[in-house]
């Protein structure tokens, strides 16, 4: 299998390509991807360093563009983690709490109480309805044909979420969900007074130098270097993917990037170079239940372990675009994954790349 534009970059991070190891991960993917088929970019961090980047199969079927680590893809959920690290800024700022409850900053929420806090949004124990589902789908499309994060805050008020069931409160019960990140977004644009896309723009990518990373809305979504997302039909072809009729909402999903901005961003972390060493452990902390039960899930991030190495990952899938990002927290080691076909295990990818470089 051909691997296209594996070339240097300039950035916060050297590149030092290990040729044997990277063979190792070469091997697996060319068992895996066929050089004329959707395809993926990988991008392996170790030690400060680029150790693996490379770009498999195409981005593109009818131009046949191969996919290069340059490559722009939908991050989809991964971009939880980023309004995570915005709300925990902002606390570091101390403009807002975590304990603070969401109707603090978002009046309209008001009647939520005190339990629907930033914290238990940000580790989806706050009982919000996600109106990802399809009968929540229906129910926004019913209302609105392109519904904002405004539209979601109304909805939520008119139905009086949280929806829980009889008797359970916030922080009974761990539900992963999108809403509530959506909420979030919108109270990082209240808080900070700048739209969700500027605050990232301004804050994170453009002071990273990560130049082909943003949020919608943004012009660079016809930039030629983006992938095209698919699915397969049932007879296991591939088949373009559209928009969303969500594609305006921001906050659980709504960044495109490639994994050499995700090196970027992941040396910046390593470094406190966007938020303390605090702040970055509170985000790899274990969310907890009323009853003390761990979720597995901190602000932004699961938490979880390969042989025993702790780590902290996010899966991603929308549109056609699915992506994967692993950083293990016991050693200087960070995997990122970005596809556009459904058929490929990122996850068996990420461990591949850890067997060859951890």
């Amino acid at each position: 299998m051909a691997l296209f534009r594996r070339r240097p970059r300039s950035g916060p991070t050297d590149i030092r390509i290990d040729a044997e190891r990277s063979s190792q991960i070469d091997d697996y993917l060319a068992e895996q991807i066929r050089p004329d088929g959707p395809g993926l970019a990988l991008a392996v961090t170790a030690a400060g360093t680029i150790a693996h980047a490379a770009g498999y199969g195409l981005a593109d079927l009818a131009s046949r563009r191969p996919i290069a680590p340059e490559t722009i893809f939908h991050l989809a959920s991964c971009g939880k983690q980023f309004t995570a690290l915005g709300i925990l800024m902002l606390a570091e700022e101390r403009k807002l709490g975590l304990e603070d409850p969401i109707g603090k900053h978002l009046p309209a929420l008001a009647r939520f109480g005190p339990g629907v806090t930033l914290r238990r949004l940000l580790n989806h124990t706050s009982g919000i309805r996600d109106f990802y589902d399809e009968d929540g789908i229906d129910e926004v499309l019913s209302r609105w044909e392109r519904p904002t994060n405004a539209n979601v805050i109304s909805l939520c008020a008119d139905l009086g979420c949280p929806m829980m069931e009889d008797g359970m409160k916030p922080g009974d019960t761990f539900s992963y969900g999108n809403t509530g990140y959506d909420l979030l977004g919108a109270v990082i644009e209240r808080v900070s007074g700048q739209s969700y896309h500027d605050f990232f723009q301004r804050r994170v990518f453009d002071r990273l130098a990560m130049k082909d990373t943003f949020s919608v809305p943004d012009e660079r979504v016809q930039d030629p270097r983006c992938a095209t997302g698919y699915a397969l039909d049932n007879r296991d072809n591939f088949v373009e993917q559209g928009g969303s009729e969500f594609d305006d909402l921001v906050g659980s999903g709504s960044f495109y990037t490639t994994v050499f901005d995700l090196c970027r961003y992941d040396q910046a972390l390593r470094t406190n170079g966007l938020m303390s060493a605090g702040s970055l452990r509170e985000a790899a902390s274990c969310g907890r239940t009323n009853n003390g039960e761990f979720t597995e899930y901190g602000l932004g991030w699961y938490l979880a372990d390969y042989e025993g190495r702790p780590l902290a990952e996010h899966k991603g899938e929308w549109t056609g675009f699915y992506t994967y990002i692993v950083r293990y927290l016991d050693r200087p080691l960070s995997i990122f994954g970005l596809t556009n076909r459904p058929d490929l295990n990122l996850v068996d990818v990420a461990n591949v790349a850890t067997d060859a470089y951890g």
